[in-house]
């Protein structure tokens, strides 16, 4: 049974608010001084100054990014007259260390200092900066500058496209970096840079269009196949409304079919540069040809469903994400039953150090049958970045029901969880490969632990200029893999295309 249910609602909430606190510079970052008049009354020690750039500089170019902006801010501190000459210097290092804010606070003091020099690397650094930071309005207009003062600069004219795609601006983005590949050569930097772009465009980001077939094998004989088609258009300037019409089909060996023909609808909008909202809707329409479970009427039942979070880029390397959910219980007997759900979810992934993050989450989730469920996950990642991107660490689970085992789902007094969890991935020019695998342990409240796991692979194949298509599959031996308890067995094709 739950005790005292809200518990790890407040804490979690409570964790969030003690890891972002106000967004402030940092006690040992002072303020610079605005005119050269106040920075001349600053000297303190311009040998140790002096001193510490030679060591940040060494920090820096051996990619000890931390320790340089420390030394750095060293050398600052002891001579005030040193901004003129390595605030951009330190404004790249706050940057490679995913600080954009403090990165916009150096370049501009840079520019601020050299105002009758064209700066052309300093300004692109600093249109980095603002896209990284989610300002990306500043930043297309900076990239604007740079394309139109130098049309063969292809780092900004990829840079531009970029900041257009995270604007949502998703066709005239795809053009801009479309037109590097073309002119610049494949080894050239721009022509690297923008194909590789370009394919994480296609495998991660939201496409103009989409069209996947899923379909999943239960060991309790339930099977599910599913088509979807997934339109988005940009509108408003920088908001995405998608039409994601589908058609899912439910199959038991020993019931009628279960039909879905499911129209959705999808709106995407940034409402801050650190903020962001999904919204998405849909209207579920259940039918069979018989009756189910020897009753007496077919089923007919439609049911409105809806999903929704924000995302806040709290801090640098601190996200969090929190909404609602309404959906239907996704088994033969759930769905006879016209069994469904309301769930408020809660999560946080704060990236510590350089290789190290920590997510948690919590759900809280009230069933139409009287039902409640609480569900919590925390998770520690380490990850190593290059040729091949490999993410392992330790996910613990616990999930509790109010009203345990009531008919039609799984739904056990307590459950947890405690597995480890590897990615690997890797890509060509063309190409995308991940793998993901996970082993552990899982028991449920009067029953064994039991030696749990999966493992899945995914290819991703951009086979045109603006299209990609992807092979899913894999299995699952865990409870927590399908509504009703049992392992799952899935596989899916998508066809992904920008235009």
């Amino acid at each position: 049974m739950i005790r005292n249910r809200h518990y790890w609602t407040i804490l979690l909430l409570t964790l969030s608010a003690a890891l972002c606190g106000p967004v402030r510079l940092s006690a040992a970052e002072p303020a610079l001084p605005d005119t050269t008049e106040v920075e001349s009354e600053r000297i303190i020690n311009p040998d140790l100054a002096r001193t510490n750039v030679d060591e940040a500089r060494d920090a820096a170019s051996r990619d000890r990014h931390h320790d340089a902006a420390d030394h750095y801010l060293e050398a600052l501190a002891h001579d005030a007259t040193l901004v003129p000459t390595v605030a951009q210097e330190l404004a790249y290092q706050k940057l490679w260390r995913e600080d954009a804010e403090k990165a916009i606070f150096y370049f501009r003091r840079y520019l601020a200092r050299h105002p009758d020099q064209p700066n052309r690397s300093v300004r692109k650094g600093l249109a980095l900066a603002y896209s990284w930071s989610g300002r990306q309005k500043e930043a297309i207009e900076l990239y604007r500058q740079l394309v139109e003062e130098d049309p063969t600069d292809g780092s900004a004219r990829i840079g531009l496209g970029r900041s257009l795609i995270w604007d949502n601006k998703l066709h005239e983005g795809f053009t801009v970096v479309r037109s590097v590949e073309d002119e610049f050569p494949a080894e050239t930097g721009p022509g690297r840079e923008s194909s590789d772009f370009l394919l994480t465009v296609l495998d991660n980001y939201t496409p103009h269009l989409e069209l996947k077939a899923d379909a999943s094998w239960d060991s309790d004989d339930l099977d599910i196949y599913r088509l979807t088609a997934t339109g988005t258009f940009t509108v408003f300037g920088n908001k995405l409304i998608q039409a994601i019409p589908s058609w899912e089909i439910f199959q038991d060996p020993d019931q009628a079919d279960i039909t879905n023909l499911k129209p959705a609808a999808g709106f995407i909008t940034p409402l801050a540069h650190n903020w962001a909202l999904h919204a998405y809707g849909w209207l579920d329409r259940y039918r069979t040809s018989e009756p189910l479970f020897a009753g007496t009427e077919k089923l007919s039942w439609d049911r409105f469903g809806g999903d929704f979070w924000f995302t806040w880029i709290a801090k640098p390397k601190l996200r969090i994400d929190f909404g609602g959910t309404s959906k239907s219980v996704e088994t033969f007997e759930a769905l006879n039953n016209k069994v469904s759900y309301k769930q408020g979810n809660l999560s946080a992934d704060w990236r510590f150090a350089r290789r190290f993050s920590l997510g948690a989450s919590g759900q809280f989730a009230d069933y139409s049958d009287g039902n409640e469920k609480l569900k919590g996950s925390l998770r520690l990642d380490w990850r190593k970045e290059g040729r091949w991107n490999f993410i392992v660490g330790p996910v613990l689970t616990y999930m509790d029901f109010s009203i345990p085992y009531p008919g039609g789902y799984w739904a056990p007094d307590w459950v947890r969880n405690g597995s480890i969890e590897a990615t690997l991935s890797t890509r060509t020019s063309r190409m995308t490969f991940k793998l993901n695998g996970s082993i552990g342990q899982e028991q449920e409240l009067g029953n064994d632990a039991l030696t749990v796991g999966g493992a899945s692979g995914r290819i991703g194949w951009r086979f045109s200029q603006g299209w990609l298509a992807a092979l899913e599959g894999g299995y699952s031996k865990s409870s927590f893999a399908t509504a009703s308890g049992y392992s799952r067995t899935f596989a899916n094709l998508s066809v992904r295309a920008m235009f």
